[in-house]
């Protein structure tokens, strides 16, 4: 158990603060406390900052407390009103987080960072984020990086323990705000106290798996993403309205037309294997019945897209606009903020390659081209300010060109270097037509095998390791770097990427076919957070402003008539790749959409 003190005001724990290298800080906002409520989010105005948590370690006390600020009361929501302390603290604690020299750590500092800055507290100083650091150093476990799971793995599982239950029902009565300032501070404080005891719990691990320069990387990567998330996106309303409305209505009449809900697994079953004659390619470890999750979904779309029955096309037409509409078209609208722009939340901590992912809602589902009826329109839900265009900066096969340079397969770095169609060059070697080619040099460094081909080009099982035993002849490299990759991974756990951060395998002897891809996956994510973090310092401006990022493309809206300037600018900083690995990188750069 931490040995821990409370204190009960901000005077009691200032001079202990100044003094120390690391500090705990944690804040709570206005959030109703209803799951899925997103109706007082910090970064548009709506949501603030109702406390703020410190702590501090001397020697092996913690000592922690919690400022109440602007906690809802009878009276009102201002400072000074009830226990909320007045301006002249809040005006204290500023002043102090402005000229902090040392680090602050926080679970989650893209959240906390901007929390402060509803306050008006600018922190631009250095600080820790034990959410990054536990991904960074063990992206498997725990599952959900929360602070008390953390904190059960690294520091003290007894201590992570709570009993919130009456807490909890407090939020649900009342929400955040409203929590009685007495019960807040005993929770917020104690959270504060963890994080900063998380930090130490993993301390070492962290200095010994990741780098100070990769550290000072994410530092200000997660700024980037906070200056994006701020500004947000303008959505097209009517249009997504209008798209969704299609979308129910050709749902509905496909329901009729196959005579069964296509979103039933029972169903899928009937249609897919009973009638389609697929084959299985997943059962469920429980019950042994096929299953049709997200992977064997995407194997069955593959091979659906190449059947010429009518009920395959049917299923596809059905789960296209089911999934267009909703992910993509309702929810656009449904997170809304009052401005008219779209806010999705990015997760630094949100896959186990080290891409980001994104939620609320997730733009990766976006595809680089929309060629369905159902997607064909998505990207045009997406307009920019007057007087601004919206623009895309895309990588060409960013993760096979980063493959290249790793293999160094001579005749293919020839071909990017030639600015030559890759698929096209390989596709005689291989022995498939072009489109089917990049299908297979895909899956391959995905880690698909013999049978995923079979599914996903609708071969036999001889003509797919003819393929394979074609792709491995033409390209030995690839063959032998990955080779490698596994055998890394299956002594040492874990394989290390350019960046000197390193992907973990929880199961190593039965993933080692993903190590190569790991590499080459992670490492794209990294050459994508490098080069934004540049693009930021050296090009975003009130004239081309960073707004997202989706797959390895970065959106921009770019006021008319200066967006030759910014195509060199940013072609130019994103195709310059460091560190070099002796293959070119090229950048499209295109009107958003087109």
């Amino acid at each position: 158990m931490l040995l821990t003190v409370t204190l009960s005001q901000w005077s009691e724990i200032k001079d202990l603060l100044k003094d120390a290298e690391i500090i705990g800080v944690d804040t709570e906002t206005n959030h109703s406390g209803i799951k899925g409520d997103y109706s007082r989010d910090i970064r548009d105005g709506r949501g603030w900052c109702i406390g703020i948590s410190f702590s501090v370690r001397v020697g092996d006390v913690y000592f922690t407390t919690y400022v109440p600020l602007r906690h809802r009361s009878a009276l009102g929501f201002n400072y000074g009103v009830g226990e909320n302390v007045g301006m002249d603290v809040l005006e204290d604690i500023r002043e102090f987080l402005e000229t902090y020299t040392g680090y602050i750590v926080c679970h989650n500092a893209k959240f906390d960072l901007v929390s402060l800055s509803t306050v008006g507290i600018a922190y631009t100083g250095k600080f820790y984020d034990t959410l990054l650091i536990c991904h960074l150093i063990n992206e498997n476990l725990p599952y959900d990086k929360n602070l008390t799971n953390c904190v059960k793995k690294y520091v003290d599982g007894e201590e992570s323990k709570r009993d919130d239950r009456a807490f909890k029902a407090k939020i649900a009565t009342f929400g955040w705000e409203g929590i009685p300032v007495d019960d807040m501070r005993i929770y917020a404080a104690h959270d504060a106290c963890l994080c900063l005891a998380l930090l130490y719990g993993v301390w070492d691990q962290f200095k010994a798996e990741v780098p100070d320069a990769w550290w000072e990387h994410k530092q200000k990567f997660t700024r980037v993403i906070i200056a994006m998330e701020k500004r947000g996106v303008r959505i097209d309303v009517d249009l997504c309205n209008r798209m969704a409305a299609i979308g129910d209505t050709i749902m509905t009449s496909l329901v009729d037309t196959v005579g069964g809900n296509l979103g039933s697994s029972v169903f899928l079953k009937e249609v897919l294997i009973d009638r389609l004659g697929l084959p299985v390619v997943k059962t469920s470890p429980k019950t042994g019945k096929p299953s049709f999750d997200k992977d064997a979904m995407e194997q069955y779309d593959e091979m659906l897209v190449r059947s010429t029955d009518p009920t395959a096309q049917y299923v596809l037409e059905y789960r296209g606009w089911q999934k267009s509409v909703s992910s993509n078209y309702v929810p656009y609208v449904q997170l809304l903020s009052p401005d008219g722009r779209l806010r999705p939340n990015y997760k630094l901590h949100g896959t186990k390659t080290g891409r980001s992912s994104c939620e609320k809602p997730n733009l990766q589902q976006i595809p680089r081209k929309g060629e369905n009826q159902w997607n064909g329109q998505m990207k045009k839900c997406f307009i920019p300010a007057d007087d601004f265009d919206l623009w895309e900066a895309d990588y060409a096969q960013l993760e096979l060109r980063l493959g290249t340079g790793y293999a160094k397969e001579k005749a293919l770095l020839k071909v990017f270097e030639e600015d030559r169609d890759i698929f096209t060059e390989m596709s005689p070697n291989v022995g498939l037509p072009r489109q089917d080619t990049k299908t297979f040099v895909y899956l391959t460094q995905y880690g698909g095998g013999v049978r995923r081909a079979m599914y996903s080009l609708g071969i036999s099982e001889q003509h797919a390791k003819r393929i394979r035993d074609n792709y491995q002849k033409a390209y030995p490299q690839f063959v032998a770097v990955s080779r490698r990759a596994s055998a890394i991974c299956k002594t040492k756990r874990k394989v290390k990427l350019w960046s000197g951060r390193y992907r973990h395998f929880q199961y190593p002897k039965d993933e080692g076919h993903k190590a190569f891809n790991s590499l080459i996956q992670g490492g794209a994510a990294d050459i994508v957070e490098t080069r934004m973090v540049e693009l930021y310092e050296k090009v975003d401006c009130e004239d081309c402003r960073m707004l997202l990022t989706v797959h390895d493309s970065v959106l921009f809206e770019i006021r008319k008539g200066k967006e030759d300037y910014y195509r060199g600018r940013i072609t130019e900083i994103m195709s310059d790749v460091r560190p070099k690995f002796g293959v070119k990188f090229a950048v499209d750069f295109h009107k958003w959409g087109e």
